[in-house]
């Protein structure tokens, strides 16, 4: 059953996942709002096509502008998700930084 007072949710725009399986960040604002900033790794394209040669780099995919309220509801949310997934060994891939 909905709540009369929260709006239905809708994907007007079909917006598309976006991988993100590189380094994350997250920044605060003195608006008092978060910014969580993903990245993915990928081959500059410059010199795997002229020499085939592969340097990677960190390209940010993805911004996402919250709230601070947002946040802490998100951890709640992430908290119960995963409280029974044991942690796994760090794979070098994935690293969060905060600011």
């Amino acid at each position: 059953m909905t709540n009369p007072h929260q709006p239905t949710g809708i994907d007007p725009h079909n917006v598309p996942e976006t991988l993100c399986l590189g380094k994350f960040n997250l920044s605060f604002s003195a608006a008092g709002l978060a910014t969580l900033t993903f990245t993915h790794v990928r081959p500059r394209p410059g010199p795997l096509l002229e020499s085939n040669t592969v340097e990677d780099e960190y390209v940010v995919m993805a911004r996402i502008v919250t709230t601070t309220d947002n946040l802490i509801a998100l951890r709640e949310v992430l908290n119960a998700v995963l409280k029974d997934v044991p942690a796994v060994a760090a794979t070098g891939q994935a690293t969060g930084t905060l600011n």
